[in-house]
């Protein structure tokens, strides 16, 4: 009797277990599907003329210099390269750059044009100093990963010294050991 009592809750449990993953993933997949299809809707009205393609020109822009940046911490990351302050720097990147993509969008829903063109410049400023700044962190990875031309020298001319020993020790040796 214990012994089902046993399997009936430990098969509760792996139900419930595994539900809640099937639900978990469920959502995450719904939110990448969203945000693709937001994407692309993005980057239709970017071809549009007008305030409307301004503004979503602005938003796609915004989007793909701070996708960039996260995406040179992560590169850098796997590399090993020294990324200092930049993770809390990309996060407050990130934070300013949906404050003011939350802008654009607010500017899209005005019926005015008159009144979307009056307060675009201030959030196309914005959005102007975010990118920099983005790519400014992106220039500052990349340098801190590149690899010094004296060191890369200073490589070749001991790999180019080890296969001369070996070379060597295969002709003293006569047959090569393994």
């Amino acid at each position: 009797m214990e012994l089902l009592l046993a399997f009936v809750a430990t098969l509760a449990f792996a139900s419930c277990a595994v539900v809640a993953l099937v639900l978990t993933t469920t959502r995450a997949v719904g939110r990448r599907l969203l945000a693709a299809r937001e994407r692309g809707r993005l980057a239709a009205r970017a071809y549009t003329g007008g305030t409307t393609g301004d503004i979503a020109r602005l938003r796609r822009d915004l989007e793909r210099s701070v996708t960039g940046a996260r995406k040179a911490l992560a590169v850098s990351r796997a590399i090993d390269v020294p990324v200092g302050d930049v993770p809390s720097l990309l996060a407050r990147l990130e934070t300013a750059a949906h404050r003011v993509d939350g802008e654009l969008r607010l500017l899209e829903t005005q019926p005015d044009p008159a009144r979307v063109a009056t307060g675009l410049p201030g959030p196309r400023d914005r959005a102007a100093v975010l990118g920099v700044a983005a790519a400014r962190l992106v220039d500052g990875l990349s340098d801190a990963a590149g690899f010094d031309a004296a060191d890369i020298a200073h490589l070749q001319v001991q790999c180019a010294t080890e296969a001369a020993a070996l070379r060597a020790t295969r002709r003293v040796g006569g047959a090569a050991t393994r």
